[in-house]
């Protein structure tokens, strides 16, 4: 028997079964529908067996419901009919429809995060160590939804109008250039920082590095928060980018900087870069001192005839996986 201390009261419902109902009630409200349809039924209204319906649900990056779960809603169905039809007509085969599923469900879900995190901003527990709640924002977040979905698909078609004429400029290996932006001391600085002073620093970062690679005509490859991947179609685009990356961390509440540029052949695939010259931008960045743009030998040789930079050569170092070579220092002429 309980002697009482700390019990519940009797008509008191849990903290953690009121916070579930809530949380289940928002699913549904997001959704637009009521779950009732387990993915066996799913799967047979789309006339598929559960396997392969299965196999784009976790390429969306979900994680499989447990048997007989009632989680899915008429637009699951609808929706995966969609994309086997892609597939009967011949459009992509199955192989790239998974590739493209996945690509979608790595987008959206890092789309969806940042938007639910701040819609709802979460609170810290209570001083008696209470459940996490929710200051403001559920009503806010459906009453978005709708507004956000258009501007999602806005997105969406401004960035396949935007990735045409970059395929159509390049095959399948053809040479750009590439680069790392990489905060220092990020480690150190984890450990020193609150959880809020330490968004702050990354959220400042990849604005302020995101906004100057498209002012000057890149494209961020991805962010992992305290690096930066980006590219450029041609070596002067990519040093005059590293150059203002620089610059504007100097002028900034942003610790210091290292990049790493490399120009060559690249492998596209699902909208990555892949091949030996994006390890060896990667290897540049490592070597790089704090505020130091460090540069490839294919990128001190396309470089040479630029006007408004100069390179200062480095000692020949031996460079893991590559040998050796010298690399050089970019800077911008007068510096």
């Amino acid at each position: 028997m309980s002697d009482g201390v700390g019990a519940e009261p009797a008509d008191a419902e849990p903290r953690s079964a009121s916070g579930e109902r809530h949380t289940e009630l928002l699913t549904d409200a997001i959704l637009g529908a009521r779950r009732e349809f387990t993915s066996y039924e799913i799967a047979a209204a789309a006339d598929v067996p559960v396997y392969r319906a299965r196999r784009f649900w976790r390429a969306l990056g979900l994680a499989n419901p447990e048997e007989g779960a009632a989680e899915f809603t008429a637009a699951d169905g609808d929706a995966l009919r969609r994309l086997l039809l892609l597939i009967s007509d011949g459009i992509v085969d199955e192989s790239r429809a998974l590739h493209i599923t996945r690509s979608l469900g790595g987008s959206t879900a890092r789309v969806a995060r940042a938007f639910v995190e701040a819609m709802l901003d979460p609170l810290p527990p209570d001083a008696d160590g209470a459940e996490r709640t929710f200051a403001v924002g559920t009503e806010e977040l459906i009453r978005a939804l709708s507004d956000m979905e258009s501007l999602l698909v806005y997105s969406w078609r401004r960035q396949v109008t935007a990735a045409l004429p970059v395929l159509q400029r390049r095959g399948p290996r053809s040479s750009i250039a590439v680069g790392f932006a990489d905060l220092v001391s990020f480690t150190h600085l984890s450990r020193q920082l609150s959880d809020r002073e330490l968004t702050s620093l990354v959220t400042r970062f990849e604005e302020r590095a995101g906004n100057l690679i498209t002012a000057y005509g890149g494209r961020i490859v991805k962010s992992i928060g305290d690096e930066i991947f980006f590219a450029a179609d041609s070596p002067s685009v990519a040093a005059t980018i590293a150059h203002r990356i620089a610059e504007n961390v100097k002028r900034r509440r942003v610790p210091g900087i290292r990049i790493g540029i490399e120009y060559g052949p690249v492998i596209t695939h699902g909208g990555d870069l892949f091949g030996d010259t994006v390890n060896l931008a990667s290897r540049l960045t490592a070597m790089a001192a704090p505020n130091q743009i460090v540069v490839g030998p294919s990128m001190m040789v396309a470089l040479a005839t630029v006007a408004g930079f100069e390179i200062h050569p480095l000692p020949v170092t031996d460079v893991k996986g590559f040998g050796s070579m010298t690399p050089g220092v970019l800077k911008a002429c007068g510096r």
